[in-house]
């Protein structure tokens, strides 16, 4: 294949990533409308991908003039697409996420680059700022020297460092939300977040192919290596954009509105009694009772959305006591012991003639199942029968 061809190639895969970029932010800036704010994170993430594949379209393009004056921004943009992407795990898995003062300080690094870029490339003439995006300089200017430095080896490693760091986070956030996931959601469909794991291993790969190549023959001066990494990255940012929009929020600000309200006006103001001091054991017997009538009166557990903040709202206290008394009360976690009240009621349908025209998917989703792969696998876990055998072996 000529370099003409490969060229064009490249040309088109960047123009790919660039529009591919900006809509994916337009649909997830809409999508946020409606309140999720860690898909608004992410369009936020997807504007900087397209500003960053905008200036390399036009620097391997050769419009260089139009490179140079995009590169006031460009390193502070680079500089800040590791932030925001650890910003939207960070919201996608806290529960009343908010941007405080504090993560301000991801944008530090990216904020000292703006600041250094607007007083070191302002001392440079045009020729010059041609020469250091050229990486080709007639070490006379000791500003460009110093500059060019910096580029080339003083920003890579700190953003070396950055990706090390962040990905790290990111995977210590995604673990701690696995754990937490059993003990907080008793539907875990579309918020075990292992699509995000997949990205991860898929980014290292990369990243790591590109270290390698970077380090053997500079990859973004070579054109097929660079045109096999574009791909590489064409790829992912489909990825991330297609998992962005699919992902159902998982922390939504709400109250409860599908479940009715438990009223004990003796122990309405439990939460606040409960607030810095220990769960007594009069709190827990009460809170134990409680917890049962409402299971067996008013039947949550059909929700197939309930969550151990929805249950705690309904009750009248919070989560960290009623996670400790689902605990210390039935010995399960509150995963399981929804799961096992919906696989109850399922075995009492199954029992029932009214439901005999029901589907097994019916009354899957009838006890609060939205998967059938979900509603066997529990089921035969509880009953070490599948539903099919359960009917069957009971002439139902």
């Amino acid at each position: 294949m000529d370099i003409t061809t490969i060229l064009t190639i490249d040309k088109s895969i960047l123009t790919v990533i660039a529009y591919q970029a900006i809509v994916f932010a337009i649909i997830l800036f809409i999508y946020s409308i409606k309140g999720d704010r860690s898909k608004r994170i992410l369009g936020y993430y997807m504007i900087l991908n397209f500003i960053y594949y905008l200036y390399n379209f036009f620097y391997y393009t050769g419009d260089i003039n139009t490179a140079s004056k995009l590169y006031y921004i460009i390193l502070p943009v680079i500089f800040l697409l590791q932030p925001f992407f650890f910003l939207y795990i960070k919201s996608l898995t806290s529960d009343n996420f908010k941007c405080t003062p504090k993560h301000l300080l991801h944008f530090v690094p990216a904020i000292l680059v703006l600041i250094m870029n607007i007083f070191l490339y302002s001392f440079l003439s045009h020729s010059e700022k041609i020469q250091l995006l050229s990486f080709k300089i007639d070490n006379t200017n000791k500003i460009l020297e110093y500059y060019l430095y910096l580029h080339s080896s003083g920003y890579h490693f700190i953003l070396t460092i950055q990706a090390l760091f962040y990905n790290g986070l990111i995977i210590y956030i995604i673990y701690k939300h696995k754990k937490q996931m059993s003990s907080n959601f008793s539907n875990t469909n579309g918020i075990t977040l292992n699509w995000m794991v997949t990205l991860l291993i898929i980014f290292f790969t990369v990243s790591t192919i590109q270290e390698i190549l970077g380090n053997i023959d500079k990859v973004f001066y070579d054109v097929h290596a660079r045109v096999s990494y574009n791909t590489f990255y064409m790829l992912i940012v489909s990825f991330i954009g297609i998992g962005g929009v699919i992902q159902k929020e998982i922390y939504k600000k709400r109250f409860i509105t599908t479940l009715p309200s438990f009223n004990d006006n003796e122990n309405k103001n439990e939460e606040v009694k409960y607030k810095g001091s220990s769960l007594n054991e009069d709190a827990k017997r009460k809170l134990v009772v409680k917890l049962r009538v409402y299971l067996e009166k008013e039947k949550p557990y059909l929700n197939n959305d309930l969550k151990l903040d929805d249950l705690s709202v309904a009750l009248d206290t919070n989560r960290q006591y009623l996670s400790q008394i689902i605990n210390e009360t039935y010995n399960q976690n509150f995963f399981t012991l929804i799961n096992n009240l919906r696989i109850e009621e399922a075995k009492k349908m199954f029992f029932n003639k009214k439901h005999k025209q029901l589907s097994i998917m019916g009354v899957a989703n009838s006890v609060g199942f939205n998967s059938k792969s979900t509603f066997n696998t529990l089921f035969k876990k509880y009953t070490n029968l599948t539903p099919s055998q359960f009917i069957k072996e009971n002439n139902l």
